[in-house]
């Protein structure tokens, strides 16, 4: 096979240029393809009051931390501007406005096929990430609901609500947020539906960022972590119960996902600005139809309702499971934070991916491997990771 590059990495995202940062380092040529026509772009584009969640110290990327003198909690426009700085200073090899649109094996290599080119490689490395198309449940009498409705990655500003009835559906990260956002900026009702209660806890416990406790979580079992995780949010926000939400069904370190981070949400909750709603069954003409039956009239709904991976598409699969050799990054939550998770398993998978072209260069002629098995768990999960819907 005839390769243009040894590696091809899919997205320009934190994950794609991490990876390519780590294998540049290694001396590996690689080169990204990013659909966008700027490196940062989707973040630079995300609702106006959004900052990291995670530390500064803890969100950098791999070889290059983010600028000590940003902020602890740095910006998205900060960030998006990091991206950049980053892939110019590492000197990544970007090709924008490449938008993939299949993926398939090819003479003992992998062809990426774009909207305009074909290109080869040895190994193909997916970056798109789980928030990749956003997902609007097809509720019932959503045609005929006549109020406004969006997606969480269409909402900017609480500023293009204020005086409006607002409903939210779905308490992740981004439905708080933008539930705290309307709240502050003047909505006249805001309301949030939610189905199953999370786990909340505060960006900073006395002080220490909640990821660092987090990240010492990680090293206990999961149960005990998830214990000491709810004393810790009792402590830290009381008893929600009298305002509508209940004990965390599930906890961060068995589920391995982020708990929802406190940005003003409790504060306008507790001054009775924001209201708890059971999960929507449909909407109305008027509004939405809760699953208690209840019915509700919203001038606007917004659905914070996670993200669908396009990777079942791009490979011409039916199934969520990659197949063997390729590698996947940037997909996998926990209770340490994404960007910690990518530098972590951008530095591996560059890793993996020198010896995966060593073997290959041995022996040019053997067909596509799975990964070998003296990788452990935690590694394989870097690279086998299920592609879900990932509620935000």
């Amino acid at each position: 096979m005839r390769a243009d590059t040894d590696v091809i990495v899919v997205g320009g995202g934190p994950a794609g240029l991490s990876t390519a940062g780590a294998l540049g380092r290694r001396g590996i040529p690689c080169v990204v393809l990013e659909r966008d026509a700027e490196i940062g772009a989707r973040w630079g584009s995300r609702y106006d009051r959004l900052r990291l969640h995670t530390a500064r110290r803890l969100s950098g990327l791999a070889h290059l931390p983010l600028p000590r003198q940003l902020p602890r909690y740095v910006t998205k426009d900060d960030f998006a501007a990091y991206l950049r700085d980053y892939a110019e200073r590492l000197e990544l090899d970007v090709r924008l406005g490449q938008s993939v649109v299949r993926v398939h094996p090819e003479q003992g290599g992998w062809a990426v096929e774009t909207e305009d080119s074909v290109w080869r490689a040895r190994v193909v490395v997916l970056a798109t990430g789980g928030h990749d198309r956003p997902f609007v449940p097809d509720w019932p009498g959503r045609e005929r609901y006549r109020g406004r409705l969006l997606h969480s990655d269409q909402y900017r500003s609480g500023s293009d609500f204020r005086g409006r009835d607002v409903l939210v559906v779905g308490l992740g990260n981004s439905g708080a947020e933008i539930a705290a956002d309307l709240a502050e900026s003047g909505a006249a009702r805001v309301a949030v539906a939610v189905r199953t209660p999370p786990p909340i806890a505060r960006r900073d416990v006395l002080g220490i960022p909640v990821q660092v406790l987090g990240i010492a979580g990680s090293l206990l079992p999961a149960r005990l972590a998830d214990r000491m995780a709810a004393l810790l949010r009792r402590l830290g926000t009381g008893d929600l119960s009298r305002f509508g939400l209940g004990p965390a069904a599930w906890g961060s370190f068995s589920a391995r996902r982020p708990p929802v981070i406190d940005a003003g949400f409790l504060r306008e909750l507790r001054r009775g600005r924001i209201e708890i709603l059971p999960s929507v069954a449909g909407l109305t003409p008027e509004g939405a139809l809760l699953a208690d039956g209840g019915r509700e009239p919203f001038d606007a709904v917004i659905a914070a309702t996670g993200y669908r991976s396009g990777l079942p598409e791009l490979l011409g699969l039916q199934t969520d499971e990659l197949p063997p050799g390729l590698h996947a990054i940037g997909f996998r939550e926990s209770a340490r934070g994404a960007l910690f998770e990518i530098r972590r398993d951008s530095l591996r998978l560059a890793r993996e991916i020198q010896r995966e072209l060593a073997s290959r260069a041995e022996n040019p002629d053997a067909p596509l491997r799975d990964l070998p098995d003296s990788l452990g768990g935690e590694d394989r999960a870097i690279h086998r990771e299920k592609i879900q819907v990932i509620p935000r």
